[in-house]
Formats: C-alpha cells, sequence, structure tokens
C-alpha cells in the first residue's frame, strides 16, 4: 500500500491528510492558516499538521511516498516557490517545496490548487473511468479558476500561467477585471458578479423580489440569493442566471476548441446550484457549439466534496511519483 501526503494552503486555513494509492483519505486534520505571522511561523504549521495526521494515520513518516501541497497564487513550478498569493500578502517567493521536504524527509511537490483539483476529479472523481485522459475543470467561485489535463498531465504552460480560463475574453472591452483586462469570462459568470450584476440591475430600477434582500435585510446580494431567486421564477433573476450559464456555456466552446477535452468539471461553490445551474449551461454550450459533428464532451459536477483539495494536492504527489516511475522504466 502507497500513501501520499495532502497539504491543502487556503487564506484562511490549512487541511492535511494521508491518502492511499487509490485516493481514499485515511486520516485528515486542518489548522488555522496565521498568514499574518509570515511565512516561517505558516510553514511550521504545516509541519506540524503533517506529522499530527501521518501519526493519526498510525503510520510513521517514511512510510509517506511524497507531499502534495495545493497553493492558491502564482507559482515558480521548476523551483517550487510561490510567488505571490491574494490571501496570504506576506508569501513573496517563498520556497515552500523545499522547506516542506527538509521538514518531512519526504520528496514534495508544489501546484497551483485549481490544478491539483482538476487532478483530484481525473484520479478518482469524474474523470476516473481508465479511458478519460483529457479533462478541464473550471472552479465557479469568487472568481473562476481552471485546470487542465491532457494525457494525463497537468499542463502548465510556458510561464506556469496555463489553464487560466477564467480570464479568457468572451466580451472585448468589456467589464473590468480583478486582473486588469476588461470583457474576462470571471467579469461575468463568477459568483461575485453573477451578484455584482443583478445589484447594478436593482440600482437601474428593474423589479425583483432580491430588493428585499437589499431594503429588509441590509444587506449585499449573493449568488445564491440571485439563484434562489431565479428557480423562484423572478424573471430579473432569470435574466441573469441565463446570461451567466451563456457565458460558462460559450467558455465551454472555446475550451472544446482548443483543448477537445472528453469531460468538462464545473465545481466550486456556485455549482451548489445544482442541475438549475449546469442544465443551462450545457444547454448553452448545445445552442452555441459547432454543427460539423455532434459533440462528445461531457460537462458536469464534480464527485469530490469537502476533502477535494487535500485529495487534489495528495493527487500531486501521487501524479508526480507516477510520472519518475514510467520516465525511470523508459530510460535505457
Amino acid at each position: 500500500m502507497s500513501y501520499y501526503l495532502g497539504i491543502d494552503l487556503g487564506g484562511t486555513s490549512i487541511k492535511a491528510g494521508v491518502v492511499d494509492h487509490q485516493g481514499r483519505v485515511v486520516a485528515k486534520s486542518s489548522a488555522a492558516t496565521h498568514g499574518k505571522d509570515g511565512p516561517d511561523a505558516v510553514l511550521k504549521d504545516i509541519a506540524k499538521l503533517a506529522a499530527t495526521i501521518v501519526e493519526q494515520a498510525k503510520l510513521k513518516m517514511d512510510q509517506i511516498q511524497a507531499v502534495g501541497i495545493g497553493s492558491p497564487g502564482p507559482i515558480d513550478f521548476e523551483n517550487g516557490r510561490l510567488a505571490s498569493a491574494p490571501n496570504l500578502p506576506a508569501f513573496r517567493d517563498v520556497p515552500i517545496r523545499d522547506r516542506i521536504a527538509a521538514a518531512t524527509g519526504r520528496p514534495a511537490f508544489l501546484e497551483n490548487d485549481a490544478n491539483a483539483a482538476a487532478l483530484a476529479e481525473y484520479w478518482i472523481g469524474a474523470g476516473q473511468d481508465p479511458k478519460i485522459r483529457h479533462l478541464v475543470a473550471l472552479t465557479l467561485g469568487t472568481g473562476i479558476g481552471g485546470g487542465v489535463v491532457v494525457d494525463g498531465k497537468i499542463v502548465h504552460g510556458g510561464f506556469g500561467n496555463a489553464g487560466e480560463a477564467g480570464h479568457l475574453i468572451v466580451m472585448p472591452n468589456g467589464r473590468l477585471c480583478g486582473c486588469g483586462q476588461r470583457g474576462c469570462i470571471e467579469a461575468y459568470a463568477s459568483a461575485t458578479h453573477t451578484a455584482k450584476r443583478a445589484a447594478e440591475a436593482i440600482e437601474a430600477g428593474e423589479t425583483s423580489t432580491l430588493t428585499d434582500v437589499t431594503t429588509k435585510q441590509n444587506r449585499a446580494l449573493t449568488a445564491k440569493d440571485v439563484f434562489d431567486a431565479a428557480k423562484a421564477n423572478d424573471a430579473l433573476a432569470l435574466r441573469i442566471v441565463d446570461e451567466t450559464a451563456l457565458y460558462l456555456g460559450i467558455t465551454c466552446v472555446s475550451l472544446c476548441r482548443l483543448l477537445d477535452p472528453q469531460i468538462i468539471v464545473l465545481a466550486g461553490g456556485m455549482v451548489e446550484a445544482g442541475d438549475f445551474l449546469i442544465d443551462k449551461v450545457r444547454q448553452a454550450f448545445t445552442s452555441q457549439n459547432w454543427q460539423m459533428a455532434k459533440p462528445r464532451v461531457r460537462i458536469v459536477p464534480p464527485q469530490l466534496g469537502s476533502d477535494a483539495g487535500l485529495i487534489g494536492a495528495a493527487a500531486v504527489a501521487w501524479n508526480a511519483q507516477a510520472s519518475s516511475t514510467t520516465a525511470s522504466q523508459a530510460s535505457p
């Protein structure tokens, strides 16, 4: 039996788990991320949590094949360094991979968290069928993240920025995105901007039951508010949701033309809307897709739940070890 240690580093919490070679979580735990205390403190917390979780799994550290770390922010993959992270402002060019390897005594691998999530779905989630070799995952939340698996391997690109599907431009000179571009899909179809577009419509004088949220409840709209109202047949909310689904459907078409995936996984908090959203995305995809051939790609929800982050991190370690073994067997 082979075991991998997965560490999911987030802005508010660190999740860790021991995962076996079949993707089963043997033990898991979490701790708060004390980002304000700086990288050294956070890395010490990670090392402590790693040791604790291995002990809980009734294993010794030398029984762990490798450690995978899923992290937000731009990453220097070649050198295993976190360049920066919006929710961890003190992290600048931090050698996370090597620090964790030194602390655990095991090989360590650093990966973008969205890529790790895609790899997890490929490993034991929606893409676990051995016939699936090409998968794209879109994480629909505050922003829109993306991960691309081609022929079983994560695609990083020449500068480590591949898979940033949320920043495909769907509207030339459109809404300003947080990345500085205009017209990004994230600026239209993320949870944040789905709610923001509804709020703007109400401010412009359109009527909606959503007004009760902003007036009677005196709080800002959320994407969940918009989806709940749409399910109750509120006209404005339905229009906003249909527009969100259309933008996502167009994005899926573009991904198919460029990458030809077998599966597109829609994950993240916004997918809690269930088939109500996913069916609309599928319909939009069908309406916008080319007519030269019947599409064979499947647009599906994720199969992994709250453990997706730590399983994804463990998948990074599993994939790296599997690739290393394959390469050594192929060498003369």
